[in-house]
């Protein structure tokens, strides 16, 4: 695990699962013969592994399937401005993390990954329709490493 430079702004696991469970999107990064790539995609979390789906060819797929270490970001705040330029500041809160990208090969083990997805933003998670199942790709992260942090904006003079 990194050494986070400020450790007053780390916030807890619970905290971390927190936000992991009410973000809507997550980043995730991968590295493929071009370079870095980082994609914006919808996911499901369950505690311990992060799932994604998309369509069955593409570059998240080929650069996964190279090398399946992979980084995520979620995060929330806003942007507060100052009366000077060199005043403005943000609040917020943000988990990076580190895992090991699966592509899931049958269709329980799908089906189980939509069904967290699908949890995740209050959908149905019954009658999966196997056409759709068996064009669709689901890839499972398991969760080696994390960190959060929170940033919360001192009011004027306390800082």
């Amino acid at each position: 695990m990194r050494r986070m430079r400020r450790e007053d702004h780390r916030m807890s696991r619970e905290e971390a699962d927190a936000l992991l469970r009410r973000a809507q999107v997550i980043r995730l990064g991968m590295v493929d013969e071009d370079g870095p790539y980082v994609v914006p995609v919808n996911f499901g979390y369950d505690g311990t592994r992060i799932y994604v789906h998309g369509a069955r060819e593409g570059r998240r797929l080929d650069a996964i399937i190279r090398d399946p270490r992979v980084c995520f970001e979620v995060d929330e705040g806003e942007v507060v401005a100052g009366a000077l330029p060199c005043r403005y500041t943000a609040r917020f809160s943000s988990v990076i993390g580190y895992g090991r990208a699966r592509v899931l090969e049958t269709a329980e083990e799908k089906r189980r990954g939509l069904e967290v997805l699908m949890r995740h933003y209050g959908g149905p998670v019954e009658e999966f329709d196997e056409a759709v199942l068996e064009k669709t790709s689901v890839v499972e992260i398991a969760i080696e490493s994390m960190d959060a942090k929170r940033h919360e904006v001192v009011t004027e003079g306390g800082q």
